[in-house]
């Protein structure tokens, strides 16, 4: 078996590592307290929640290593990598989010509240002059 050693790899084995420990320090936590004449509803919860807990963590750990070496995601998308067509769709979409950001800014510092209060003024005055 071939072990790899990407950092997807390395932390699914972390994950690995911790439902393993979950399950050891917490039966030994159950078992520490457990009351022989008197086992409750908690204690099955607990034993419920482990085991729970420790195949979340080994189906998460499995899903991150089956990621692959490099991240899973079929783009490898930069800047470098894209054509023009691509780099200007890239840049209209920068300045529509920085025209959306100074909208939002100018709302925020009452701007539009201003614009609004004139426009309603001179169409009041419009309606009245006539």
């Amino acid at each position: 078996m071939n072990i790899r050693s990407d950092m997807n790899a390395r932390t699914a084995m972390v994950y690995g590592g911790a439902a393993f420990l979950l399950v050891i320090i917490g039966f030994r936590s159950i078992f520490a307290t457990l009351d022989p004449d008197h086992i409750g509803v908690m204690t099955y919860l607990s034993i419920g929640g482990l085991v729970l807990e420790f195949f979340l963590l080994i189906l998460y750990a499995h899903s991150i290593y089956n990621l692959g070496p490099d991240g899973g995601g079929e783009s490898n998308a930069s800047v470098g990598n894209m054509d023009g067509k691509e780099i200007s769709e890239l840049t209209a979409a920068v300045i529509k989010v920085a025209q959306m950001g100074e909208g939002l800014s100018n709302l925020a510092s009452g701007k539009v509240r201003d614009e609004v209060r004139k426009e309603v003024n001179e169409i009041l005055s419009k309606a009245i002059k006539k």
